[in-house]
């Protein structure tokens, strides 16, 4: 391919970029850091009627941004950074953050991962015989002792909180056991909404904090 067909597919790249981004209400960017294909393919296909996703180059999107009429549209370039989905929709953006949590699943844990919840190892047979795996369990601060031959854990014991990194020894104890202590699922970063910019953190709805809210009042 010629340096001038490059250059006219990438103009052709940047214009459909600026075409999609006046478009929708609402844009959001997503982490695709934990994210498997086949999830992303079953919430492509779950939200296809609502939602229109898409991976889009950061420096493409920062140039289509330049000469867009929506000037509000500068205020996503604080999240342009790694590996993006870029979702385009007009829902409201806690319903959007709501069904992608929903779409979220537990899965194993690798070293440096965040843990999704507080993970308690109860007390029981780990179904594992004596030998190595005694000191392994011991190292991340399980009481343990040797039942019908088998490793027991003497007692429920928190080994990580929620948004606490899991360690390489812990992650290795967690997947012996099968504990899942992680979800993989698309994160929002933030969502620019009609001009305002909504922050990931400010998407997260404590569902069952919510409900027990109205149980009370």
């Amino acid at each position: 391919m010629s340096s001038q067909q490059v250059l006219e597919e990438k103009a052709s790249e940047i214009e459909a970029i600026r075409d999609l981004l006046t478009e929708y209400k609402a844009i959001g960017i997503a982490s695709l850091q934990k994210v498997r294909a086949t999830q992303l393919q079953e919430l492509k296909k779950t939200l296809a009627d609502r939602v229109y996703m898409k991976v889009l180059k950061n420096t493409l999107t920062k140039i289509a941004n330049e000469n867009s009429e929506r000037t509000d549209l500068k205020k996503l370039e604080g999240y342009l950074e790694g590996s993006n989905l870029f979702l385009f929709t007009n829902l409201n953006p806690f319903k959007l953050a709501l069904l992608l949590e929903r779409g979220k699943v537990k899965t194993t844990a690798k070293a440096g991962d965040i843990a999704a919840m507080d993970v308690v190892i109860p007390a029981g047979n780990t179904g594992q015989p004596p030998g190595p795996i005694i000191s392994q369990l011991n190292a991340v601060g399980l009481p343990t002792r040797i039942e019908s031959g088998s490793v027991w854990v003497s007692k429920d014991t928190l080994v990580v909180r929620k948004g606490e990194p899991i360690s390489e020894r812990l992650a290795s104890v967690l997947s012996k056991l099968g504990i899942k202590a992680v979800e993989a699922g698309l994160s929002m970063k933030a969502i620019l909404d009609e001009g305002i910019m909504i922050d990931g953190e400010q998407l997260k709805i404590d569902i069952e904090g919510t409900r027990k809210g109205f149980e009370q009042s």
